[in-house]
């Protein structure tokens, strides 16, 4: 199994190893060694990767490893599999599969986690996935899963951290409550938590959600000059789509918000160039959205009529709204410090509900699922004013940021 050439790479520098520019806990892996920066000795490896687990230069952590001649016996791959082309939500079913003679096991199919056939010969767990910063993407909840399997075998779980890409400051959302807790968001955590994702581990250890995890050798390899107010094309790591509709890293600062219009019967956008950023429905009025959108003053962000039509070739079935024409809003994010991405999803959806109320849906359990809560779909439906909803979350997010900021490894 050859990993796919068609990944799409925005590189920000030319000179990804010049002072000032993000060194990655994979790219110090492979630049120290092994013992340097893990504190451990050789192990029989088993790799939780895919697509993204790459160094600055474009090397495949998995081909770096086996270069250098550490010993990778197992891998293990996420939502999307090993080449991050499967659509969101599709079973992997992996078995038989390789990647230089190395197994490849899913967990995104029969199940998300490791059985004692897949961790045979695997002494520690070795995790390199880029996140974006949202509690409802799925990579982090299959890194507890790996923790908790690690904590089972009594077996070490190296991360090798990565930026952020919607940086570290901005912490919003509803803080998801245990009722709702499912795969796309398994712990309390606001939206945007703003953690890395050797940070997170630390969090759900720290907090005791990691079942049997007081006893696991945890390490996380640090980045270096990665700082918590960082745009993405500051690092000088180079962009890799973490999802196929995770296009761009003006993508992933939308996503945390805009997600919630899959809980709903409105396009969001899949299918198009601009995923997440383009909202809309045949049936909608995208000037009237649009300029309503833009009376409510929301922070760092314009709205804009668009016309679009979902269904780039070779996208997945169940985008909604495939090969028909679709009038809604494009979003702009003009200033991402002061950008909400969370309470500009919130007005979004809020907006093609009071506009359209005959035609627009709620796909419901999902919607709650995302929100993390029951009350946002309920106040939305109230028609109460966005903002108003946000003053409703700081609080709980203010003080969930006290506590989370325990594990923060960076400036």
């Amino acid at each position: 199994m050859k990993m796919k050439g068609a990944l799409l790479w925005i590189l920000f520098c030319t000179a990804c190893s010049g002072e000032g520019v993000v060194m990655t806990g994979a790219d110090r892996l492979i630049a120290e060694g092994w013992v340097a920066v893990t504190g451990l000795e050789t192990m029989a490896v088993g790799v939780v990767t895919n697509h993204t687990g790459r160094l600055s230069d474009g090397t495949h952590l998995v081909d770096a490893l086996l270069d250098s001649g550490v010993d990778v016996v197992a891998i293990f791959s996420p939502e999307h599999g090993f080449e991050g082309s499967a659509a969101e939500g599709a079973r992997i079913y992996s078995a038989g599969e390789t990647y230089r003679d190395v197994a490849i096991h899913s967990l995104y199919g029969t199940s998300t986690r490791p059985d004692e056939a897949m961790l045979q010969g695997v002494e520690v767990f070795l995790f390199d996935i880029q996140d974006v910063g949202a509690r409802f993407y799925t990579y982090t909840s299959t890194m507890a899963r790996t923790m908790e399997a690690a904590a089972a075998k009594g077996i070490p779980y190296v991360i090798l951290d990565r930026p952020n890409p919607i940086g570290g400051r901005i912490i919003e959302g509803p803080v998801l409550t245990v009722e709702h807790a499912s795969f796309v968001g398994l712990y309390p955590v606001p939206i945007r938590h703003g953690f890395t994702i050797g940070e997170y581990a630390l969090w759900m250890k720290g907090e005791g959600h990691i079942q049997g995890g007081e006893e696991l050798d945890l390490r996380v390899v640090e980045m270096k000059r990665w700082e918590r107010g960082m745009r993405f094309p500051e690092t000088g790591v180079p962009w890799v789509q973490p999802s196929p509709n995770m296009a761009t890293p003006a993508t992933a600062l939308v996503y945390p918000g805009t997600c919630f219009i899959e809980g709903t019967n409105v396009s969001e956008g899949r299918g198009t160039e601009q995923p997440f950023e383009l909202i809309g429905a045949p049936w909608a009025d995208g000037t009237g959205i649009a300029s309503w959108l833009s009376g409510l003053g929301l922070p760092g962000v314009r709205f804009h009529p668009a016309t679009f039509t979902p269904g780039l070739p070779g996208t997945s079935l169940e985008v909604k709204w495939k090969g028909d024409e679709c009038q809604g809003v494009r979003i702009e994010v003009t200033n991402p410090d002061v950008f909400r991405a969370v309470v500009t999803g919130v007005a979004v959806v809020s907006a093609f509900r009071r506009f359209h109320p005959d035609e627009f849906r709620w796909r419901a359990s999902h919607f709650d699922r995302l929100a993390g809560v029951s009350w946002l779909r309920d106040a939305i439906e109230a028609d109460d004013d966005p903002a108003q909803l946000e003053q409703r979350w700081q609080a709980e997010t203010t003080a969930w940021r006290e506590n989370a900021a325990r594990y923060w490894l960076y400036p």
